[in-house]
């Protein structure tokens, strides 16, 4: 069983997007997985509503509205009966968030490119800093570059280079802006995931969710 948080103190950041396809791959692997959606927006219970009307997202549960008063209660119910959990947190530093993070194996920060996007990334590592202080052990935490134009532009590298000077960890895969590979997820339930989705993106979130998976259980364990 896993536990991850998806978080970010700046909205817009594709954490929803990213968790729906996180989710999909590793049920996809036949995983048991549920999705905790935290952020009052609800967008992940608008996506399953629009997956269930398409016959999409078999095999990803959802639990909707969970608050700052539910939070602990609905990761422990998860985590007794699903392999990957994954909790799509709101859009700024809260209790809830403080609660999400302080069950978590790992924490996933998703972020652009931009520097008012970096500044945040610092931010929501801050929050994960001041949990472990609280709790008095590690908690890993992994920014993932999401939108991005190309990896190889300058822009993108000096983004990398500068959270990585600043002492936070970069997943070496980020998802690249493809044509109607994400956008229309929450409207037709359509992951990069599913038979008739985009192949290209849904290698990055395969190998996204293996560096994951691989911070939670290093190789060395698993050898």
């Amino acid at each position: 069983m896993a536990i991850v948080s998806l978080c970010s103190t700046k909205g817009g950041v594709g954490k929803t997007t990213l968790a729906i396809c996180l989710a999909a791959s590793a049920a996809r692997r036949g995983a048991r997985v549920v999705i905790l959606d935290a952020d009052p927006n609800g967008h992940v219970r608008a996506w399953r509503d629009a997956a269930t009307r398409e016959g999409r997202g078999v095999g990803i549960a959802v639990v909707a509205g969970v608050t700052e008063s539910t939070m602990q209660d609905r990761i422990a119910e998860a985590a007794e009966n699903h392999d990957l959990v994954l909790i799509d947190l709101e859009g700024a530093a809260s209790k809830a968030v403080t609660f999400a993070i302080a069950e978590s194996d790992v924490v996933v920060i998703p972020s652009g490119i931009s520097g008012m996007d970096l500044q945040e990334v610092f931010r929501t590592h801050a929050e994960v800093k001041r949990a472990e202080k609280m709790l008095r052990r590690s908690i890993p935490a992994r920014v993932v570059f999401t939108g991005s134009a190309t990896i190889k532009s300058r822009v993108a590298k000096h983004a990398r280079q500068e959270v990585s000077d600043g002492g936070v960890q970069v997943l070496d895969t980020e998802t690249i802006r493809r044509p109607n590979a994400y956008q229309a997820m929450h409207f037709n339930g359509l992951t990069p995931l599913d038979p008739d989705g985009d192949p290209k993106a849904a290698q990055e979130i395969d190998q996204i969710l293996d560096e994951i998976l691989a911070v939670i259980t290093p190789a060395e364990e698993t050898a």
